[in-house]
């Protein structure tokens, strides 16, 4: 029996842009990560018979992915054209199937939840792939769902609890005990950074940001075609230029004896940058900035430094790999659009 999965992928087609993003998803999925996708843009010709081939597609896959856009959600509450009708071939099988099988797979694509899910969805969690800089963060991720591999591990189960002590029976002492623990673990923490543990805590994850950039540059050297060159100076701040994109990292606020006001500031640009306190620019190719974002050190519960956003908490591995990550999507957003179609 083949341990490779098969997808179908519902879709709506609100425009050319968004029919080449999925498409580029289920051959990403194809070459990649071995599985079988099945979609209208490879099986459906003049002649074939559009109903049938719906039907047939979602009773053979083993998920199915519903990429929701807001004109999605309409199509398939008013039950219109194909999105009408594959909606109701999955709604019947999400009533008649176990709660525990996880045949459908909601893909967040354009606005929010309320937006573009549909209202037989609503209850099921998305995969949320609306940001392009995390694309194949988030296809790897996909392909782990498809796989049925947890994106977490599970810790191993801890001992059996004694019912004969008389402090389980009183929920309100769990609740305080955990209560306090977590706040003593915050204290600790918090005192952990604003002291010298949390200075060289810092330091160490400093000079682990620059050996994870000058390693990521050396691999994809090697690996691509791309000419990637990063620039330390030594002391708080590193640039990576690939192609006329670049980002440069800032981290700021270290010191030997407190961790408590280090921030890592991360600016993303088109054009090419340089420490070069006034470096010689062309007109109109001066490097104008896109975006940025802004990460402060933390700790997490096992003593691990992390960088938190605003809306995010990851490692210094994670944080690089997304550095790189956006770096190459605006690259390829930018020169793809004058490639021959």
């Amino acid at each position: 029996m083949s341990d490779r999965k098969k997808v179908f992928i519902s879709y709506s087609w609100d425009n050319e842009s968004h029919q080449n993003w999925v498409l580029k998803l289920a051959n990403d999925l194809i070459s990649k990560y071995g599985i079988d996708v099945i979609l209208d843009q490879f099986e459906l010709n003049a002649g074939k018979e559009l109903t049938y081939f719906m039907e047939n597609a979602i009773s053979e896959a083993d998920k199915v992915l519903i990429i929701l856009t807001p004109n999605y959600k309409q199509k398939a509450e008013k039950r219109e054209k194909g999105v009408g009708y594959e909606t109701s071939i999955i709604s019947q099988d999400i009533l008649s199937s176990s709660i525990s099988k996880i045949k459908f797979i909601p893909i967040l694509r354009e606005g929010e939840q309320f937006t573009s899910t549909p209202s037989h969805l609503v209850s099921k969690i998305y995969h949320n792939m609306v940001d392009d800089t995390k694309y194949y963060i988030k296809l790897l991720e996909l392909a782990k769902l498809i796989y049925d591999k947890n994106l977490v591990e599970k810790p191993e189960l801890g001992p059996m609890p004694d019912f004969s002590d008389l402090k389980l029976n009183d929920p309100l002492i769990s609740v305080i005990n955990e209560f306090t623990s977590e706040k003593n673990l915050n204290e600790k923490l918090d005192k952990i950074i604003d002291n010298y543990e949390g200075g060289q805590k810092s330091i160490s994850e400093k000079d682990s940001i620059v050996k994870l950039v000058q390693d990521k540059e050396k691999f994809y050297n090697e690996n691509t075609e791309l000419q990637i060159k990063t620039h330390y100076d030594g002391r708080d701040s590193i640039i990576i230029n690939c192609l006329g994109f670049s980002a440069i990292i800032n981290i700021n606020g270290i010191a030997t004896n407190t961790a408590k006001y280090v921030t890592i500031l991360v600016r993303y640009f088109r054009g090419y940058i340089s420490f070069n306190s006034s470096p010689m620019y062309f007109p109109g190719e001066e490097p104008k900035q896109i975006s940025s974002i802004e990460y402060k050190f933390d700790l997490d519960k096992s003593e691990n430094a992390v960088w938190k956003s605003k809306t995010d908490v990851i490692n210094s591995e994670k944080l690089v790999n997304e550095i790189y990550s956006t770096i190459i999507i605006n690259l390829k957003n930018s020169k793809s659009q004058n490639f021959r179609k």
